[in-house]
């Protein structure tokens, strides 16, 4: 298989302190390769080591066997495609104008750039007839992030970066985002590197996925793999705390939310062993229908409420 990015020995040091250590690692073409990890271990960095956000203390980063230290710095960048956090759209831009920047820097003709735009916004579910026109402020914030994701994707890149692009979603709609990019992904020959703090997301989204800590690589391999063989006591402590216990619709029950059943409530029941997922899920096919755990009612804004306080204090 070969290989899109290769690591080597990559370092990277702020103020005394190394946020990646001595880090090697190959992502290979064609992959959905998630970088995962608790907050402040160093996946982001090394994400922006590809594009040269971050340049390494020591080590190379290399794509298709060239260092991009040795690159055109605007020549790497148009050729890479990046989502960000939220959908950094350009406010003063219709939505068409925004998703066309990057084939407005790569010199495309008018007719093919809107046909492009055209095919993309379908694939993310936004009618063009309906959104292209419209400003950024008129969209949802799912909504913008598709935007984002058409805008990454028109040049036809060989590779494309996601930061942590569905983490301030509302669950019905990170759930939709994440069907979207497996969806795309299916469809185009792209490589797709994501980061995530979410090992849910990561077991949903990767081919392969890596584990850092620390700024340390603790384990590379496919999802199914590394929960039945985690390398060491923080990865299975990593992947039993973020995958099971703190998703489960008892946790939501024992952390307050939810009110006692009144007459007249349509509810569908749920087992309090059921994952906040599968909550996520009912909601998307029938939203704002109310579920019964344990004798409480939850509402889609108690599903808010709660990935908003496990999401505190998150980068």
């Amino acid at each position: 298989m070969n290989t899109v990015i290769e690591f080597s020995h990559v370092t990277k040091t702020f103020d005394g302190q190394d946020a990646l250590k001595d880090l090697n690692l190959t992502i290979h073409d064609g992959e959905l390769f998630v970088l995962v990890g608790p907050s402040g271990s160093g996946k982001t960095t090394l994400l922006k080591t590809v594009n040269r956000l971050v340049v390494p203390t020591s080590g190379s980063v290399k794509i298709d066997g060239q260092d991009v230290a040795d690159s055109h710095l605007q020549k790497l960048r148009r050729h890479i495609g990046y989502v960000l956090q939220t959908g950094a759209l350009f406010p003063n831009m219709t939505i068409e104008q925004n998703a066309s920047i990057q084939l407005d820097n790569l010199g495309w003709d008018p007719a093919k750039k809107h046909q492009r735009i055209v095919e993309l916004m379908t694939k993310v579910n936004l009618d063009p007839d309906q959104f292209l026109s419209r400003m950024p402020n008129e969209l949802s914030g799912g909504e913008a992030q598709r935007v984002g994701i058409v805008r990454a994707l028109a040049g036809r890149p060989k590779l494309v970066l996601m930061d942590e692009p569905f983490s301030a979603l509302d669950p019905v709609s990170r759930r939709q985002l994440q069907k979207i990019i497996l969806n795309l992904h299916k469809q185009i020959d792209t490589t797709i590197v994501f980061v995530t703090h979410d090992m849910h997301e990561a077991f949903l989204l990767a081919d392969r996925l890596a584990v850092i800590h620390n700024g340390v690589l603790l384990q590379v391999g496919e999802p199914d793999y590394m929960m039945a063989n985690p390398a060491d006591a923080f990865v299975k402590r990593f992947f039993d705390v973020d995958v099971s216990g703190h998703r489960l619709l008892k946790q939501v029950i024992d952390s307050g939310l939810g009110r006692p059943k009144a007459d007249g409530d349509a509810v569908i029941k749920l087992q309090n062993s059921q994952t906040v997922y599968e909550w996520a899920g009912l909601l998307e096919r029938i939203p704002g229908q109310l579920v019964e755990v344990d004798g409480q009612v939850l509402s889609q804004g108690d599903l808010i409420s709660f990935v908003a306080d496990l999401g505190k204090g998150v980068d």
